[in-house]
This record gives C-alpha cells, structure tokens and sequence, in this order.
C-alpha cells in the first residue's frame, strides 16, 4: 500500500451513506460482510491479490454469486491457483474456466491479471465479447502504479461499461444494462472514527 495513493482514496471516498445509487448501496453490504479468508492462503505480491483483496474479491464472489469465473494475463494460472486453493478453505463453489472455448452464458467474473497497461486492456477487449448484464469484471490493485492507474482510468471510460467502484484493493467494473453511467469511490471496511472525520469533511464541503 502507498500511503499517499491511500491517503487521496480516502479522501475521495465514501461509505454506505453516501451513496444514492440501490445497486451500489447493496453492494456495500457484502463489501462490509465479514468474511472469514484463512490467514495461511497463499498470497500473490504486488500488482495482483494480495490478502485484502482476496478478503474483498471472495465477498464480492458471495454476494453477487458469482461461480464463473476466468482469469486473464500475466500469471493468470498462478492467480488462479490462489483463488482456487483459497476457496476451497471456505467451501466456495467457483467454476474455472479458460478462454479456449466460451464459457456456457458468459462470464460471470472476469479477472484481469498484469502489472502493466497494455496487458490489462488485452485481457478486458478479450474477455468483454462474453460478458452477460450481470457480469464483473475485476482489477486487483489499481493503485498499486502509474501503469494499473492509467490501465482503470481507460477502463472507467470504455463505452461497454457503466458502473465502476474503487474500493482501493480492488476495481469493480459492471456492464449493466439501462444503469445510469456512474464511477464511485467506497471505503470497503467501516471505521467509527474515520468515518465521522471523512462525514465532517464532506458536510463543511456542502456547506461552503
């Protein structure tokens, strides 16, 4: 984590409170579940799930029961593993698939794996053609550089998508259909204290 990159997230950010989109706000309900995620899963360093965003990625499995899933890019297999092993230590029914053939329905998450810009957005216009509406698609760590930063600022402006959520470890990328277009910035766990602070702050911005 780079705290001056963290530090401008939150600074941006909201909670549950804040947000005035029902698709969004029911999202931030299985963002704030605690999910248990073993301590001993295999970790995958930087650029790609690390621990906070398995903890996030297997709510967001959960919550949007989303069974289908492929990982594309660099080390696609390795995070795949990850994911797998992981999953099976909470009895998590996940359907791995490859982009060999097409995947019966389409995607129900798609996960985009590299360090760099270019490998992220051939992974995306590869898997985008079997996105269904309630399709996901996730970027880990789109902070985590320059590169993933200009990588999920392309992608929040693709014309296929319209709804992205930056919850820091993770970029949530949806392509729903007759969504209003909308990009948010949520905290993913809550905090007494910084959510009072970060609820003055945006009060005193309403008010001047």
């Amino acid at each position: 984590m780079k705290p001056l990159s963290y530090i401008s997230f939150l600074w941006k950010s909201s909670n549950a409170h804040g947000i005035h989109s029902p698709f969004v706000y029911g999202l931030t309900s299985g963002l704030y579940e605690r999910q248990h995620i073993l301590a001993n899963a295999r970790v995958i360093p930087y650029g790609k799930p690390g621990k906070n965003a398995l903890q996030l990625l297997f709510r967001v499995i959960s919550y949007f029961k989303s069974y289908k899933l492929v990982a594309l890019g660099n080390d696609d297999v390795a995070i795949t593993e990850t994911i797998r092993t992981t999953g099976e230590k909470i009895d998590a029914q996940i359907w791995f698939y490859s982009t060999i053939v097409p995947v019966p329905g389409g995607i129900d998450l798609g996960i985009l794996c590299g360090e760099d810009k270019a490998t992220i957005l051939k992974a995306f216009n590869e898997l985008l053609p079997q996105v269904h509406n309630n399709s996901l698609f996730v970027l880990p760590n789109p902070h985590a550089s320059i590169e993933l930063e200009s990588a999920w600022q392309v992608l929040k402006n693709d014309p296929n998508v319209t709804v992205t959520v930056d919850t820091y470890h993770l970029g949530l990328i949806f392509f729903r259909s007759g969504q209003a277009n909308q990009h948010f910035t949520i905290r993913a766990k809550t905090s007494f204290l910084l959510d009072a602070f970060l609820g003055i702050k945006n009060l005193w911005g309403l008010i001047g």
